[in-house]
């Protein structure tokens, strides 16, 4: 380029209309009718409405995590099977649903093997086999643990991963 030499840009919308900058997100030529200041950033109004629709999806996809824990607590208090209602609040529908059957099928397997010891122990064993019947709330507090961390990641904008994703 020669000194002294100076190329005029136009607006990428308005042919006729000279540009004032580019837009920091896409790098089209704006002029000012076009130009959108935002957080010190010029940007073309597509891309000022994509962050602002951005920015609005975030808020509402905002988890409450006590709502999440009181959900996995309920569950459990109410049925003792839906321990998984905070995962499901939180989008995590399949670690949610998993949750539930992981606690119905290892309280089975905790009964069954209860019954069968007392029987074959003439009862004497159903004494000693009692804290086995705690496994599941280990999983039901985990299930409480989980839906509260996971609704303050999924807050903090970390990523969260569902089972069997």
């Amino acid at each position: 380029m020669a000194p002294g030499w100076c190329c005029k840009m136009k607006c990428y919308l308005h042919a006729d209309a000279e540009a004032i900058g580019t837009c920091t997100s896409c790098g089209k030529a704006i002029c000012p009718e076009c130009a959108m200041e935002i957080g010190g950033r010029l940007l073309c109004k597509p891309c000022c409405e994509r962050a602002v629709s951005q920015c609005i999806g975030a808020q509402a996809s905002k988890k409450e995590p006590a709502l999440a824990l009181l959900l996995s607590l309920i569950g459990g208090l109410v049925s003792g099977l839906l321990i998984g209602l905070g995962q499901i609040y939180n989008g995590q529908v399949r670690k949610g649903v998993l949750l539930c059957v992981i606690n119905i099928v290892l309280g089975c397997i905790i009964l069954i093997v209860y019954v069968l010891v007392s029987i074959l122990t003439l009862g004497l064993g159903a004494f000693c086999c009692l804290p086995i019947f705690a496994a599941p709330l280990l999983t039901w507090l985990y299930a409480m643990y989980d839906a509260y961390t996971t609704a303050d990641r999924i807050n903090k904008g970390e990523p969260v991963r569902d089972w069997l994703e």
